[in-house]
């Protein structure tokens, strides 16, 4: 079974509150929201559902509770970034190794999330954004808009844009690692610093060749 997702700031919980969200962590994350019922968490808890319904109140409450503790684990910390007064070529490959990192330590939880953000509906969709993953994207955002404002970033591409783009890299990596170390050329699965600086650079430099470009420039 799991470990029960982390509660920042949150309440003391009680052992039956504590055994309800590792249940309903481990069913979520095996067989998707539509594939679970309150009675198979009360079930996998050991407890009554009555005493599950007294925690949560629905399913859908105790869905949204399950995936902000599981998103928990992977806060981006850009405040924590932006106070080292880092250059934000180093925030950047810092923020995408971390992570990374952590996804592998917390694959299970790592696979909820992601498998929930895919298979989600439109109303499913619109809660996971609003309750769930709204604050998390924002304070991402929120970090590329300062590198815009100091110059470090083209002002015409949208924010949440880059933001997308780191994410999606980290969550490509990590659900086709197993496949992708395998083919050729892909030397940078398992060493999580390299691929966090190939990626950073990329997504700040894009793929032209400055040192061509530069020649190119002097023969003109």
């Amino acid at each position: 079974m799991s470990e029960p997702p982390p509660n920042p700031g949150g309440p003391q919980r009680s052992a039956g509150r504590d055994e309800i969200l590792a249940a309903a962590t481990d069913l979520f994350g095996e067989s998707g929201y539509d594939g679970v019922s309150m009675s198979a968490i009360a079930q996998r808890a050991g407890i009554s559902k009555a005493n599950v319904f007294h925690h949560f109140g629905s399913k859908d409450a105790l869905y949204l509770e399950v995936m902000r503790a599981a998103r928990a684990y992977f806060e981006p910390g850009t405040e924590r970034l932006i106070e080292q007064n880092q250059d934000f070529g180093e925030q950047l490959r810092e923020l995408i190794g971390r992570d990374f990192a952590r996804m592998r330590e917390h694959p299970d939880l790592a696979r909820l999330i992601l498998r929930e953000i895919l298979e989600s509906g439109p109303s499913r969709g619109q809660a996971l954004a609003s309750e769930v993953f709204g604050e998390h994207f924002a304070e991402l955002t929120g970090l590329f808009e300062q590198a815009q404002r100091q110059g470090g970033l083209a002002r015409d591409i949208p924010p949440a844009l880059i933001a997308t783009l780191a994410i999606a890299c980290n969550t490509m990596l990590f659900q086709s690692q197993h496949l992708l170390r395998h083919l050729p050329g892909v030397d940078f699965v398992d060493d999580g610093e390299r691929y966090a600086t190939l990626v950073a650079r990329v997504l700040l430099d894009g793929l032209r060749d400055e040192q061509k470009d530069a020649e190119g420039e002097s023969d003109a």
